[in-house]
């Protein structure tokens, strides 16, 4: 469980600093919008990382019996 959730964080940040260095040129750092919409970016990237721990987990308990 440690191991999916050290993952999924390290899936937030690169996502946020993916999309942090795409718009940063173009974008108003002070605006709320933009901020969102990094968040949202990033925290779609970290739950597309759970899911697939989630179910590497399963198939190898699968696998397991």
């Amino acid at each position: 469980m440690k191991d999916i959730i050290i993952r999924a964080v390290k899936t937030f940040v690169q996502g946020f600093l993916g999309a942090l260095m795409v718009t940063l040129p173009s974008s108003d750092l002070t605006n709320k919008a933009v901020i969102k919409s990094m968040l949202i970016g990033a925290l779609a990237g970290g739950i597309s990382a759970v899911m697939n721990l989630i179910l590497n987990l399963l198939k190898k308990e699968e696998n397991k019996n």
